[in-house]
């Protein structure tokens, strides 16, 4: 069973979440756009050490822009770029570029590409601007998508809260669903959601409570991917009388 992600560094990227040993694509919203980087740490906001940091109000992320073999055209215009930001002249080799500390809000996650479309990625300036442009229409999408893996979050942490009240006994009776709740947790926060679903698992309080039912009682084989998307799917399927049946987040 995989451990759970609220055990482990990650924080929310501009689409999707970001974790150490990931590849990464520099937004344009701050003075490293369009540098493809490895993510060597995240310090979370709170934890020791973070404000001797940065003291900002976000997680930072620590990233090696230097990590990818970039071609001698892009190396020249970061040169350019850095001596103008600078004010005197820099070379590659001088820039201090090993361990950068990035907001998660400049990152956007490439990892899932593959080696052969990021080293394509990273061979042009063109192919990261329109790579770049792709995500402005998606970028409330990748909000919502993380006030979703923060709701997640929190139903996660109130459910192994409400599990300390019970005896061994009850425990060991109640496994298969803790069993459940861990395993749909860990598959929904590094699931990337279609519109529609967003916008009908963000009406509940606890998504989480919903999604783990519906696996429970989908569940048929061996192979939990699939059937966690079949359980998905019948989510959308039902989604009217799920309206009904679980509480829904307040509206104004």
């Amino acid at each position: 069973m995989r451990i759970s992600t609220m055990q482990e560094k990650t924080s929310n990227a501009l689409y999707g979440t970001v974790k150490p040993g990931d590849w990464v694509l520099s937004a344009a919203n701050n003075d490293f756009r369009h540098m493809i980087g490895y993510v060597l740490d995240i310090v979370k906001l709170g934890t020791p050490g973070h404000a001797e940091e940065t003291g900002n109000d976000s997680d930072n992320v620590h990233v090696d822009f230097t990590a990818f073999d970039y071609p001698p055209e892009r190396i020249a215009e970061f040169e350019e770029r850095f001596s103008e930001l600078y004010a005197m002249p820099k070379t590659w080799d001088e820039l201090p570029l090993g361990d950068i500390i990035m907001a998660p809000d400049m990152l956007i996650v490439i990892t899932s590409l593959g080696d052969d479309e990021i080293k394509r990625l990273g061979s042009l300036t063109a192919n990261c601007e329109s790579y770049c442009r792709y995500f402005p229409s998606s970028i409330m999408s990748g909000v919502r998508l993380n006030e979703l893996v923060d709701r997640l979050d929190a139903n996660y942490e109130e459910y192994a809260s409400s599990l300390m009240k019970f005896g061994k006994a009850e425990i060991i009776e109640m496994a298969g669903m803790i069993s459940a709740v861990m395993d749909v947790y860990n598959f929904m926060v590094n699931r990337e959601f279609e519109e529609r679903e967003l916008d009908f698992l963000l009406q509940f309080i606890n998504p989480l409570e919903i999604v783990a039912h519906a696996w429970v009682d989908h569940f048929q084989s061996e192979d939990m991917a699939d059937e966690m998307e079949t359980a998905m799917a019948g989510i959308m399927d039902d989604c009217e009388d799920l309206l009904t049946a679980y509480p829904l987040v307040p509206t104004d």
